[in-house]
């Protein structure tokens, strides 16, 4: 899952950045031809509605190839094919591909995925007289399990036991525990050792967070103010408002602290 989408970043840039479309005509079906192209290529993900007689055609029935403009779709004869979207002077392939370098440097620089994650499996070491422990990914969703390896010795084969969640049990995880990760021993606590409890869960987020988004494109919009596209195309434009860069380099670093790991409370 990216963290922001082609759509936003232009948006962002302003109304010269994009163009929209709408009841554009693609022709007629005649149940054989197949491949049908818009007047204008470059176009943005998330934005383009086919439809047939005027009722739109779900997604799946169709596929559009966004940098060429080309859709494929074979209509019943007599059936006329129009459409609406947006399209850019930058190819949707090279903004998407700046996106996911964009989501790589944040979660290289908060050490974090803010993505939803399921099955997430992860061993800890216990240290004499340990009773917290915190997971390296948070927050917690659910957590499937806790097991300790019993084993009284070092082997390759451990014994685990599953310990039990709730007040009167082994070990408490609420609410305000799995927004940051932790797991707190109450009763039969984990032998010190290597590797002595072993935890399934899934992190994470449905939807990244707002301050993740934000960044996201922000990202985006100074790879891309930097390359030769922008400058070659945006900045020719006589109504377009140049990108205030100081600005959104020191966003970005206000976005960073307050998404590292001793900030994460404020998102």
């Amino acid at each position: 899952m990216a963290y922001t989408t082609t759509k936003e970043v232009l948006k962002y840039l302003g109304k010269d950045a994009y163009t929209s479309v709408r009841n554009e005509t693609l022709g007629t079906g005649n149940g054989t031809t197949s491949t049908w192209t818009a007047s204008n290529n470059n176009i943005i993900d998330g934005t383009f509605t086919l439809y047939t007689n005027g009722g739109s055609v779900p997604t799946a029935n169709y596929s559009l190839d966004l940098d060429e403009g080309v859709i494929t779709y074979t209509a019943n004869n007599g059936v006329v094919l129009t459409c609406d979207y947006d399209y850019s002077d930058v190819p949707d392939s090279l903004v998407s591909s700046l996106i996911s370098s964009s989501d790589a440097l944040i979660e290289e620089r908060t050490g974090r995925k803010f993505t939803h994650e399921t099955g997430c499996v992860e061993y800890l070491s216990v240290e004499k007289g340990q009773k917290v422990f915190f997971l390296k990914n948070y927050p917690v969703i659910t957590i499937s399990s806790v097991e300790q390896n019993t084993s009284s010795f070092v082997t390759d084969t451990p014994s685990w036991s599953t310990s039990t969640a709730g007040l009167g049990n082994d070990y408490i995880a609420n609410d305000e525990d799995l927004r940051i990760g932790r797991i707190r021993f109450i009763d039969n606590a984990p032998l010190e050792g290597e590797d002595r409890l072993k935890v399934t869960y899934d992190y994470g987020y449905t939807t990244p967070p707002a301050l993740v988004q934000e960044l996201s494109k922000l990202l985006t919009i100074r790879q891309l103010a930097n390359s030769s596209v922008y400058k070659s195309i945006f900045k020719g434009y006589d109504n377009f408002t140049p990108v205030r860069l100081e600005e959104i380099e020191n966003r970005i670093e206000e976005l960073f602290r307050l998404l590292a790991k001793q900030e994460i409370s404020k998102i």
